[in-house]
């Protein structure tokens, strides 16, 4: 089975918008294309990027936009369990920590984001709850 790697948000944003530093990201996306990966995303990931396209793109680009991104990355739900763990979990942004929760549960062992600061909790940690690496794309990049 291939490893599960998590892109936050703003890794698609990156991608999608070719922001500064996205060439690290489409290396990680490449290693997806290799079949050395998985690359994963959240449906809130989905929801943000819809939201943020929307003030640059019309409409009747926006789905083509999330249907291409679908059709390359896995998208995992989000449920109300996920939910409930995230409120018992204390960080500094409560968006982060329910891609946290996501991610955990959709079996991902990395999370890349360029904010590895948001996804630090606090407390609320169980023995059950497996931990993702969280690396900015760069520090994937150096590792593989």
């Amino acid at each position: 089975m291939r490893p599960r790697v998590f892109f936050d948000t703003n890794i698609i944003l990156d991608l999608i918008q070719e922001r500064p530093g996205f060439d690290a990201a489409a290396r990680i996306l490449q290693k997806q294309e290799n079949g050395d990966i998985q690359v994963c995303l959240s449906v809130l990931s989905m929801a943000n990027v819809a939201y943020v396209l929307r003030k640059t793109l019309p409409h009747s680009l926006i789905v083509p936009t999330l249907k291409q991104i679908s059709s390359v990355m896995e998208i995992i739900p989000m449920d109300n369990s996920q939910f409930q763990q995230a409120l018992m979990l204390s960080g500094p942004d409560f968006e982060d920590i329910l891609q946290l929760t996501c991610a955990t549960a959709g079996g991902c062992h990395i999370i890349i984001t360029h904010n590895p600061r948001d996804f630090h909790v606090g407390k609320g940690l169980t023995k059950e709850f497996q931990m993702p690496e969280i690396l900015t794309p760069e520090e994937y990049i150096a590792l593989t």
